[in-house]
């Protein structure tokens, strides 16, 4: 069976996806393998085949099985049990908990610095507290091709959050093996912070214990942007390092090579556990051991052969795992440099060499990356040069370094500096490569382009082992690449879509064929005053987490016009994270609404990146092929608030438009005096519903026939009211509503068009 377990493993992932409902085209071109498999004429790989694709089914059905619950939605009061350490930020802690048979994402906020103290000290894992609060199930995707939370906690077998207003009667049982190294981990952790420089102290933790959460969101996305964010988690190299030194090292202190050989197989389980038991580690542990029984007992196990059948036992025990994008980028990535063993032997010199490496780790990566993060690095082939060689064999050893001395506070000093200058050295290089072109938008692919990037990804490698030119090789992929970001780019339908973002407002207008994509505010967070304590190191913020992404994820890249109606937190509060992340061709503003301090911090940023800024008001507009749009309001030069919104009219998709910011009644009246006869199809209802706006004056005037109001789920406002969804209904005013249905988008070809909302 030497050289075949891939087979079986491929076998194995057919059936797993299968047994879990996948798309079709996945699971269709997944069973592509068994035409390999029954060409290759081979009784006993056909009959291990077939037994493991069974188990594979059978395992994949019995994660997509309903399971009975005692639970529903509602009050609940019932024990828990700490699986880990829950994420404590600020006051906010969240983590997995256990009752019974079900787990629980529990989340809890800490009423004073006290009691927070209090709990830091308690919860662990294995803690049990009695917890009380309110069961929900977890929000469905509410926006498109964006990051789905409820299916990502689905594929983990959760499938309630408990929002405890209570946790009392903590107390913690005698813990197992696997408890008390999770205990030794987290000690080691708060040893770096409190000892390391503060800088360096995410890069130790990452480096020595894969814990990534400390590492503030700028510098992380700087490293994904580069393409080499894998390197602040434990990989495959770095177990294969710690692997030889301590085989090494056992050698050094007498022990026989067989002695030897046993301890390791005791030493790795031992050190996934304290990295975290992610997916990489795991697989670089399980394969090393592998690896060390076949030469003890000598089977006919090949490094591809041990990563198969990883892969084999690690879907068999939990199916879900195949939508792991750690799970899912490790043995991708670690198959195809195996796969491509007789090609990297053709590179001899190391540049060579590392270049080759990096290029076909960066091919097996692409589908993944672009599906998952909607864009993949371009600078990563070359930084991954640099990059690779200085954290595998400069900075971890001197993370361990430290880490061992500090006992020996002169020699930690040394060690620590050193491992301090050189993270401020990897993040000033990383700024260096960084630039607008570090990296490619793709936005998310379709299946078939999933499965047409992985086709021709695997036949480049293959043409290239065969001994065509590189460029010839490759040509299919870039040719792939260049359609579905033409397709991303050009697009030959329009759309426009109200985004889901909370209490605020964030609308897409894309044009077809590139002809415009402008964006009406940005959604935003609003923020209050707190404590110290309560403060988050990574706080939810509407323009980075949830418009950015979006954008991404459709292969928006370039923003034509920014439109900031005025300077309201809920409108403008994600301005800065679309600025830094997209190129932005023009801003537009109210007049004077500079003057309000959060529209100076955004207009500051405005300046750095060198973008135009314009003050506009009633008569100024443009217009193209695929439509015409004026704004209708403000009248004049005084900023006062909402009744100064940017209001903008538009004809395009065969409808007309209003899209009226904040505008409240005194506001509507003056533009329906200005304006009396235009006519409008679909409202954009002004300040989220609220009874302030959307006068019957307007409605009478205008008749549309379809309104979106842009509003929070169980807002604080009690938007939209009750009065102007009575107003609107008696009108017959269709509503849309982003808090009941997500958000709403309407996509069109000419003049021809089909309102959407993400949920039913």
């Amino acid at each position: 069976m030497k050289g075949n377990w891939l087979f079986a493993a491929l076998a194995t992932l057919s059936g797993i996806l299968i047994g879990l409902h996948a798309p079709l085209l996945l699971v269709l071109s997944a069973h592509l393998v068994w035409i390999r498999i029954f060409l290759a004429r081979n009784r006993p790989l056909l009959l291990l085949s077939a037994v493991f694709y069974g188990l594979g089914f059978l395992s994949g059905t019995f994660q997509t099985v309903a399971y009975d619950t005692k639970f529903h939605a509602g009050s609940a009061r019932t024990p828990v049990r700490f699986s880990d350490y829950p994420r404590i930020d600020g006051n906010a802690i969240k983590g997995k908990a256990e009752t019974g048979k079900e787990t629980f994402m529990l989340t809890y906020y800490a009423g004073n610095e006290a009691e927070l103290e209090s709990l830091k000290q308690i919860l662990s894992p294995g803690t049990v507290c009695m917890a009380q609060g309110e069961l929900e199930a977890p929000e469905p995707n509410r926006n498109p091709s964006t990051f789905n939370y409820r299916t990502y906690l689905a594929h983990q077998h959760i499938r309630w959050i408990l929002k405890a207003d209570r946790l009392s009667a903590c107390n913690s049982p005698p813990q197992h093996l696997h408890g008390f190294l999770k205990k030794i981990r987290h000690h080691f952790l708060l040893q770096i912070q409190k000892t390391f420089p503060e800088k360096s102290v995410p890069y130790a933790e990452a480096l020595l214990f894969g814990e990534q959460t400390d590492f503030d969101d700028d510098v992380y996305q700087l490293y994904q942007r580069l393409g080499v964010v894998h390197l602040l988690a434990i990989s495959g190299l770095h177990v294969q390092l710690v692997a030889g030194f301590c085989y090494y090292l056992f050698i050094r202190l007498g022990m026989t090579r067989e002695r030897a050989a046993v301890c390791l197989l005791g030493v790795m389980p031992v050190y996934a556990v304290l990295c975290g038991m992610n997916p990489p580690v795991v697989r670089s542990a399980a394969m090393t051991m592998l690896l060390v029984l076949a030469g003890q007992k000598k089977l006919p196990i090949g490094p591809l052969d041990a990563l198969s059948i990883c892969f084999i036992l690690y879907g068999l025990k939990n199916a879900n795992i195949v939508y792991n994008i750690g799970f899912q980028l490790s043995f991708a990535v670690c198959a195809a440099l195996l796969l491509s063993g007789p090609l990297l032997e053709r590179f001899r010199g190391p540049l060579q060499k590392g270049l080759a490496i990096s290029f076909i780790s960066q091919l097996a990566a692409l589908p993944i990356l672009s599906y998952s993060f909607y864009a993949f690095s371009i600078v990563g082939l070359v930084a991954n040069l640099f990059y690779v060689p200085l954290y595998t064999y400069v900075l971890l050893p001197l993370a361990a370094l430290a880490f061992v001395s500090e006992w020996a506070p002169p020699l930690f000093s040394i060690f620590a500096t050193c491992f301090d200058g050189l993270v401020t050295l990897s993040e000033k290089t990383g700024e260096a490569f960084d630039g607008r072109w570090s990296t490619l938008v793709t936005g998310r692919p379709p299946y078939w382009g999933l499965i047409l990037m992985t086709g021709v990804g695997f036949y480049g490698l293959v043409a290239m082992e065969n001994g065509k030119k590189t460029i010839r090789a490759v040509l299919p992929l870039f040719s792939v690449l260049l359609l579905l970001l033409a397709a991303n780019r050009y697009p030959l339908f329009g759309k426009i879509t109200f985004i889901d973002v909370g209490q605020g407002d964030s609308i897409l207008i894309r044009l077809p064929l590139s002809r415009g994509t402008y964006l009406i505010d940005t959604g935003g967070t609003v923020q209050f005053p707190e404590p110290a304590w309560k403060k988050r190191e990574h706080p939810f913020e509407t323009g980075k987490d949830i418009v950015v992404p979006f954008l991404k994820s459709q292969g928006i890249t370039t923003i034509d016009k920014l439109i900031l109606t005025h300077s309201d937190e809920d409108h403008i509060g994600g301005a800065t994270a679309v600025i830094t992340s997209l190129r932005v061709k023009e801003i537009d503003i109210s007049p004077h609404s500079w003057e309000k301090p959060l529209m100076q911090k955004v207009l500051a940023c405005a300046r750095q990146k060198k973008i135009p800024v314009y003050e506009m008001k009633s008569g100024n507009g443009w217009q193209n092929k695929s439509g015409v749009f004026q704004y209708l309001s403000p009248f004049d030069e005084t900023y006062e608030g909402n009744n100064d919104s940017l209001v903008l009219y538009a004809k395009t998709g065969g409808k007309t438009w209003l899209f009226t910011g904040d505008l409240e009644q005194e506001g509507e009246e003056k533009l329906v005096a200005a304006y009396p006869d235009i006519h409008i199809d679909v409202l954009k209802a002004g300040h989220h519903g609220s009874k302030t706006s959307t006068s019957e004056t307007l409605i009478l005037r205008y008749h549309p026939r379809i309104a979106v109001i842009s509003v929070g789920k169980h807002n604080r406002f009690g938007h939209p009211s009750p009065e102007v969804v009575k107003r609107l209904s008696e009108n017959g005013v269709f509503i849309f509503r982003t808090d009941e249905d997500g958000a709403v988008q309407y996509r069109f070809f000419k003049e021809k068009g089909t309102f959407s909302t993400v949920l039913p």
